[in-house]
């Protein structure tokens, strides 16, 4: 009796098992019989070369709210070096200036430039050279233009004209469209909005009512009915929120009557001590892998996790976000078409909207996003364009003093005079200087 009973549980458990085996094996039969999916197709090479430089996150952020380009200019003075221009105040390769020098009309008109002599340039956002021109006088003149197999070359026969116009207005919405009614600047509306908008904080400020004069130079060919340059050199703004009065100097940078800057002076690194640079602005870098020209837009600092970063100079914070590749980020607006941009930070302190001043904690530096070590990636950018920040030419002075404030002041009579409808814009336009 006690042998029934112990033998019948093994019988069960064999019949349980083989069960067990027979089911599984026939699963895997009828699940091997099914129709195979077809194998996934290699990428293309392209694809593979697409994917490997997006992991260059430096190029692959939010794309700079910068307008299209605009011709820049400047008027050599005594004592000037190209190389030294074209580098550190242009931001242009000076490769490209090798190659215009390495034909003989280039070599002919760049080797003996002289004080006094007129320089225009157009340059893409990531700093190239799209065309130059070089005059001897308002009537003769020398252009290089960048084509497919390198640059052309031709002497300028149109004499450059140059224009100033007054505009008066009443804002109603954005400035862009309350310039939009003024035959004499059709089609320039959008450039004059932008340059004013780097000069005041329209978009926070600016209110339906609020009234502005503005004086604008224009540059053309005497053969071309469309303006090559269009350029804000003066102007008065006056609302609920703000009132504000500001004039050109020579530098290029807008200064109130009294000679007070619009642009505070710019800090050259964002941190309160100094790191190692572990990647230097370079518009020629090479992809470690494609090989493939992969310009690196900042500059490195190999810091560690949690590093204060300081903001260089007063500004805005337009940016506060996180982003695949950049980490936690910042964008800061500093005015005079001066923006700064922070990447890989561990945390930001700031938010989007805030005001900055010089010196105060924005963040700590990190390794987040795409990033193969702690580090802060530092942008500076001007006019829309990347520029090396530890060599480029930045804001030093709150007020300008000595021979620079009294040269303004004299100037910038004349100018609020014209701006004000005190002296003809034609006599204006003769008396005033070349730029630099």
């Amino acid at each position: 009796m006690l042998h029934r009973i112990t033998a019948r549980p093994r019988s069960w458990a064999l019949l349980f098992f083989g069960s067990l085996i027979l089911l599984t094996v026939l699963a895997f039969y009828l699940s091997s019989n099914k129709e195979q999916p077809e194998p996934e197709q290699p990428p293309e090479m392209s694809e593979v070369l697409e994917a490997l430089e997006a992991t260059d996150f430096h190029n692959a952020l939010i794309p700079p709210l910068s307008p299209p380009p605009n011709w820049e200019q400047y008027t050599l003075q005594k004592g000037d070096r190209l190389s030294l221009l074209w580098a550190d105040k242009w931001h242009l390769p000076l490769a490209t200036l090798y190659t215009l020098l390495d034909n003989k009309e280039g070599k002919r008109h760049l080797n003996r430039i002289q004080p006094g002599q007129h320089i225009e340039w157009l340059a893409s956002r990531d700093g190239q050279l799209l065309a130059l021109r070089l005059w001897q006088s308002r009537a003769e003149g020398s252009e290089w233009l960048r084509e497919n197999t390198g640059f052309s070359f031709r002497n300028l026969t149109s004499q450059r004209e140059v224009k100033l116009i007054r505009l008066t207005g009443t804002l109603k919405g954005v400035l862009v469209n309350s310039l939009q009614n003024m035959p004499e600047i059709a089609g320039q509306e959008g450039v004059i909005a932008t340059a004013l908008d780097r000069h005041l904080p329209l978009r926070r400020d600016a209110r339906d009512g609020d009234t502005f004069s503005l004086l604008v130079e224009q540059e053309w060919l005497s053969n071309d009915p469309t303006p090559y340059s269009t350029r804000l050199i003066a102007f008065d703004y006056t609302g609920d929120r703000m009132q504000v009065r500001a004039a050109r100097h020579q530098d290029g940078r807008f200064y109130t009557p009294e000679g007070f800057s619009l642009i505070p002076p710019f800090d050259r690194i964002p941190l309160a001590e100094r790191y190692r640079i572990s990647s230097r602005f370079n518009l020629n870098r090479k992809h470690p892998i494609t090989g493939r020209v992969q310009p690196h837009y900042g500059t490195d600092f190999a810091t560690p996790t949690g590093t204060h970063v300081r903001a260089p100079a007063d500004g805005r914070v337009t940016r506060s976000q996180w982003h695949p590749f950049a980490g936690n980020y910042l964008v800061i607006d500093h005015g005079q078409g001066f923006e700064t941009r922070y990447l890989h930070l561990s945390r930001s302190q700031v938010k989007s909207g805030q005001d900055v001043k010089r010196g105060q904690l924005i963040g700590q530096t990190g390794n987040t996003g795409r990033s193969t070590g702690p580090h802060l990636h530092y942008e500076l950018h001007i006019s829309g364009r990347p520029v090396d920040a530890m060599r480029a030419e930045l804001p030093s002075v709150e007020k300008l003093k000595g021979a620079d404030l009294k040269e303004f002041l004299a100037q910038s009579k004349q100018l609020f005079a014209g701006l004000d409808g005190k002296l003809a814009l034609k006599k204006l336009a003769l008396s005033l200087p070349e730029s630099r």
